[in-house]
């Protein structure tokens, strides 16, 4: 790229109104303890930090209440509430007197969390276990999940432990390879202090040490999805300039989180169906329709707008993976305008879920009509990683080992499943 070349390209960047609402999203003023001592990724540390705050023999004045506030936070989602063990249960349990460990070892194994109760003075049908696999920066290893659920059967066997909790915790809700972890993302610990806060009367030392936590949390892991979101609009819409960057500056090229010299094959998408706390989307309506479906600000239309016809788009749902593959048939539209083959208003439709199909065009939901290929229930869901934390970006070549795995999954899985429900797409 030429200087005058390179200079338009990231004046176009430092100057567009994402960028500089990036920048106001990111500026943290205060000093935070985690990054001056580098541990801000540090699992072990963390894992500890939240072993600290889940006890509740230990320092703090939360008692039992955090615990509670994770495990709820755990059996609320879509996957925690297929549990035998429930919210209510967990809220009427007295948990005062678990014993909490981090790094516990069994065998060649250590689990990174594990609250348990004693043997003593618990009753054989009253015995508490949860099990936490905090994950931030390394994937799972092959089988790992499944070891560890198998051994702890054997050293706290279910009769004597009848109250069980294992979850899988991630900066965006992964899934395990064992489905009797529940995914958790570290959004739910946040809401877990910030319900903590609301519920106990904390003192000053401990509301800073808790405020230090989130923002680190904030800061480095689990970044807000508005934000994310963000971040990734404006890497596809400057690639040149952050390639540029990345293969000039006086660092190796593999340090970077991603690689340099990507491709794109001009129509392969990831896209998060967006299946979390408080959205109204559902893959169901999705599937059974044929559509994909954002909104809620500019840049959600944006980037509904810049899908075109023939992309071809890859459907992930948070903590379960990969449910569909399909081919877009027509360009988004505003929710209120889009129409079924049949000529029916798509806001007309026996719909699950709910959608904004307000007047403004700049905050309403935006649909694509898509001919699924390949869809599978979400119980069905092929668990490979994610390609991005945000709603959707292009797919490039360095992903194409997951997007080949997906594929060759899906197409198995869906011959499986009953076929999809006729063809709903949009003429």
């Amino acid at each position: 790229m030429e200087h005058k070349e390179f200079t338009q390209a990231s004046e176009a960047l430092l100057l567009s109104p994402e960028f500089q609402e990036l920048k106001a999203a990111l500026a943290f003023r205060e000093p935070n303890l985690w990054h001056i001592l580098d541990i801000s990724r540090r699992e072990i540390r963390i894992s500890r930090f939240l072993a600290w705050l889940l006890d509740p023999q230990t320092t703090h004045s939360f008692g039992d209440q955090f615990l509670k506030n994770l495990v709820v936070e755990a059996l609320q989602t879509e996957i925690g509430r297929e549990s035998d063990l429930t919210p209510v249960d967990v809220l009427v349990m007295d948990l005062s007197n678990v014993k909490v460990k981090s790094e516990y070892p069994l065998g060649h194994q250590k689990y990174d969390i594990l609250v348990f109760s004693p043997e003593d003075g618990t009753d054989r049908d009253e015995g508490f276990l949860c099990l936490i696999e905090n994950k931030i920066a390394a994937q799972e290893g092959q089988g790992q999940t499944h070891d560890y659920y198998e051994t702890s059967l054997v050293a706290f066997p279910p009769a004597q432990y009848p109250h069980r909790v294992y979850i899988y915790l991630s900066p965006d809700g992964e899934p395990p390879q064992n489905e009797n972890f529940i995914p958790l993302s570290y959004q739910a610990v946040l809401q877990a202090i910030e319900d903590l806060q609301t519920q106990r009367q904390v003192t000053d030392t401990e509301r800073f040490l808790l405020r230090q936590f989130q923002e680190n949390i904030l800061r480095g892991i689990a970044m807000d999805t508005k934000t994310l979101d963000l971040a990734q609009a404006i890497y596809d819409q400057h690639p040149d300039v952050f390639e540029f960057i990345i293969q000039n500056v006086d660092r190796k090229p593999e340090a970077w989180p991603l690689p340099p010299r990507q491709k794109w094959d001009g129509k392969s998408r990831f896209f998060n169906v967006g299946e979390k706390a408080g959205s109204g989307y559902r893959w169901e309506d999705y599937r059974k329709y044929g559509f994909i479906c954002a909104g809620g600000g500019k840049l959600y239309r944006n980037w509904m707008e810049q899908i075109q016809v023939g992309d071809i788009i890859y459907a992930y749902v948070s903590r379960r993976g990969y449910v569909g593959i399909g081919t877009v048939m027509q360009k988004a539209v505003p929710f209120r305008k889009a129409k079924l083959s049949d000529g029916r208003r798509l806001s007309d439709a026996d719909l699950v879920g709910k959608y904004d199909d307000g007047k403004d065009d700049d905050t309403c939901d935006w649909v694509a009509f898509v001919k699924w290929e390949y869809s599978v229930n979400k119980d069905r869901a092929v668990r490979q990683p994610f390609i991005t934390r945000a709603t959707t970006s292009r797919i490039y070549d360095h992903r194409k080992d997951i997007v080949a795995q997906v594929r060759s999954e899906l197409a198995k899985r869906s011959a499986q499943a009953e076929r999809t429900l006729g063809d709903r797409t949009n003429a």
